[in-house]
Formats: structure tokens, sequence, C-alpha cells
């Protein structure tokens, strides 16, 4: 998916600039790429953070104009507020179609385990990847069924299906299990107390 915004040049360079700035409801980035291409720019902090919700379950391009020249390029970084969770600054990296780029990407499950039919409890640890790729080849996402899951299996990044990228991940990290469902401790006979001395 290519999402396109326009940003303007930043000439910003005390925190106090930064502040400003964000006061009037603009996003500082900044673009960088081959040929040491690092341009500052100010992007609509709105625009951008609802065009994020679209994009946010899955691998998207976001091709920037910045005085009528476009750079197509992907979000490498971004800094949230701890508390408000607004934008705080974004990088955006500018992508070739054969610049070779590393990213996180989402990790769809399908199906339903066998182990929890038989009353097994199914713990995801994990819903990203780390993969290694061309610019044309991002998959938007990685499939993996967990259909024959049975109780006390698990499966790992080397189950995830293969293609022309690279994981980085370790082969043996697991993904995905199917516990025993936890038996609850047998409650203690209470000890009846001790009659009072005469």
């Amino acid at each position: 998916m290519i999402f396109t915004l326009t940003a303007t040049p930043r000439t910003t360079v005390r925190k106090s600039d930064l502040t400003t700035l964000r006061a009037s409801g603009l996003l500082p980035a900044v673009i960088y790429g081959p040929g040491k291409v690092n341009l500052p720019v100010a992007l609509n902090r709105n625009e951008f953070a609802q065009t994020y919700k679209k994009s946010f379950s899955e691998v998207s391009y976001w091709e920037i104009e910045v005085e009528g020249k476009k750079y197509h390029t992907i979000l490498k970084d971004k800094q949230i507020h701890p508390v408000s969770r607004e934008f705080l600054h974004v990088d955006l990296m500018i992508v070739s179609a054969e610049s070779r780029v590393e990213l996180e990407i989402p990790i769809h499950y399908t199906g339903e385990p066998v182990g929890t039919k038989e009353g097994g409890m199914l713990e995801i640890m994990q819903r990203h990847v780390k993969v290694s790729c061309r610019a044309t080849d991002i998959p938007e996402e990685l499939t993996l069924d967990i259909t024959k899951l049975k109780v006390g299996e698990s499966l790992h990044v080397k189950d995830l299906p293969t293609g022309s990228w690279q994981i980085k991940d370790h082969a043996e990290v697991a993904l995905v299990a199917v516990h025993p469902k936890k038996k609850e401790a047998p409650k203690e006979a209470e000890t009846p107390a001790p009659a009072p001395q005469a």
C-alpha cells in the first residue's frame, strides 16, 4: 500500500523550536537515504496519525512530496510520547527497487489449533519477525497455519514460509504454543483450632 503526504522543509535547531513546531500541529521528520540525503521536514501530525492507523497492520510505502520533489520511502523509526501517545518524530528511509531493507513483518496466524479443542491454552509469543529483502520483495505478512498444533506443541521461526527474503530472527525462537490447562491446586484441609485449656 502506498500513502502520499506533503511535507515542508524545516530549519529547527533548538529543542524549543521543535516544541513550537509540534504545538502548531506539525510533526518533525527526517528523510534519509542514498547519496547522503538527510532532509529535515515537517508533516501534518493529524494527517500522518490518521494515515498510520490505516498502515498499522501491513507493510506500507510513504510517498513524501517536498517542494514538488517526491521521495519513495518506508517508515523506519518513530518516537511516541509515553503518556499522550502522540507522535514526536519519525524517520523515513528512501528505498529504490534494488535496495535491500530490513524491517519488521507481521505474522498472520490462521486456523484453530487441535489442542485448544482438547482444553489447551493458546499462547502467541511473537507477532512480528525481522526480515531482510529487496524493496520490491517485501512481503505484506507471513502466514502461519496453526490448525495441527496439539497440546504441548509449538511452532518456531523455522516453520514460517520461505521466499525471496531472509528472516533475521533465530530459527529456534518459539512463536506460538498450546499449553496444558493449569490444574487448580487442591485446597488444604482446614486444621481445627486447638481447644482452650481449662
